[in-house]
């Protein structure tokens, strides 16, 4: 259960200046974990205990405070880690999953500064079933980033009101280099609609040498892990132009809720070779008891690199089941296959070392808490 603070000075976690002005401060997060089983791991099979494998574990704090006129100061500071060591995640970052303060208007929208999620994200994880139910399910190196993998840098955000439904956003990360304006910069635009029990996104994201050694203080830096992002000739061949867009919808039923996603990845390498990654999703969310969610999601996902005419594509297939224990906490079995075809030699679940043959099977049972 969320637990809020309220008054400006307590634990000094806001100034004490305007002590009159009402304000909050609200400490979240959730902890989760579990043993996995994954059937080949570069030819071998483990058992292992695993951090964050329902939902990655985190802690935060958000904060608002009211300015009068329908205007208000926000902030959020939002940390990852791992449960088995204690360790911090998203590089080492303190706050590396969110940390951004920005002002908030009823009839203008919101406007935000710091590391934040994309509109791509924002407009489209809710019809992926990683987000939804499948834990570390999502679509092979997260190539789309709609798992969120990595977050954006020197981003300025805005989101505007919801107007019949409707909601815009548009992100800006700078390159923060002087010589270099477009080294390492990223924007995305985001567009949702939301009626009733009708629910539809759509997504554009463009990064420019992205992860750029060059400039390590640009917009995307040591997180941009997909399993793509270096030339599938060279090694050191990293990308120079990553572009991504989507589209996805869901609609709701009186215990079934039917969703459907489909993206595409350009991948331009500085060597002059590319990669094109195109995803298709579609799930189902079953609740047949108030306690109790059912899934089921097939995701097909076809490849074409720009130097040969062998096509990779991936099957695969996410299943689980998540029980209520309370309003906080539950526990899931979720099981992942992905079966690898054409041009792709081996198979690759999200986070996981890629497996010696076509195949590779994770079964995870997992229990998280939130508060």
């Amino acid at each position: 259960m969320k637990k809020t603070i309220f008054a400006a000075c307590a634990a000094a976690l806001l100034p004490c200046a305007n002590a009159n002005a009402q304000s909050s401060v609200t400490l979240y997060g959730l902890i989760s974990g579990g043993i996995a089983y994954v059937s080949n791991e570069g030819g071998h099979s483990i058992v292992s205990a695993v951090s964050g494998q329902v939902q990655p574990s985190r802690w935060g704090i958000r904060g608002t405070e009211d300015l009068g006129g329908g205007t208000s100061a926000i902030f959020i500071l939002e940390n990852g880690f791992s449960i088995l060591d204690g360790s911090l995640g998203q590089g080492g970052r303190e706050f590396g999953r969110q940390a951004f303060v920005g002002l908030n208007n009823n009839a203008w929208g919101t406007l935000t500064l710091g590391r934040q999620y994309s509109p791509l994200g924002d407009a489209l994880r809710i019809y992926e079933s990683s987000v939804l139910w499948a834990d570390t399910g999502a679509h092979i190196g997260d190539a789309d980033n709609v798992f969120d993998t990595f977050r954006i840098n020197n981003a300025v955000k805005y989101s505007s009101p919801i107007f019949a439904g409707v909601q815009l956003s548009g992100l800006y990360g700078a390159s923060n280099d002087a010589g270099s304006f477009a080294d390492n910069r990223a924007y995305s635009f985001g567009l949702s609609y939301n009626i009733g029990q009708l629910s539809l996104g759509a997504a554009y994201m463009e990064l420019n040498s992205p992860n750029s050694s060059d400039n390590t203080n640009g917009a995307v830096v040591g997180d941009y892990a997909t399993t793509f992002r270096v030339s599938p000739l060279k090694d050191n061949a990293g990308v120079a132009l990553n572009r991504i867009a989507g589209i996805g919808g869901s609609y709701g039923f009186d215990k079934l809720s039917i969703a459907a996603l489909a993206t595409t990845s350009r991948f331009d390498y500085v060597d002059g070779e590319s990669l094109r990654i195109d995803n298709y999703e579609v799930n189902g969310t079953y609740r047949p008891t108030p306690f109790m969610v059912l899934g089921l999601a097939y995701i097909y996902t076809h490849g074409e690199y720009g130097y040969s005419l062998s096509s990779p594509h991936w099957h695969q297939v996410n299943a689980g089941v998540q029980y209520l224990l309370s309003k906080a906490t539950d526990i899931s079995l979720v099981t992942l296959y992905q079966r690898a075809g054409g041009g792709a030699q081996f198979a690759q679940l999200y986070s996981l070392p890629a497996s010696s043959n076509r195949s590779q099977l994770e079964v995870t049972v997992g229990l998280r808490h939130r508060f």
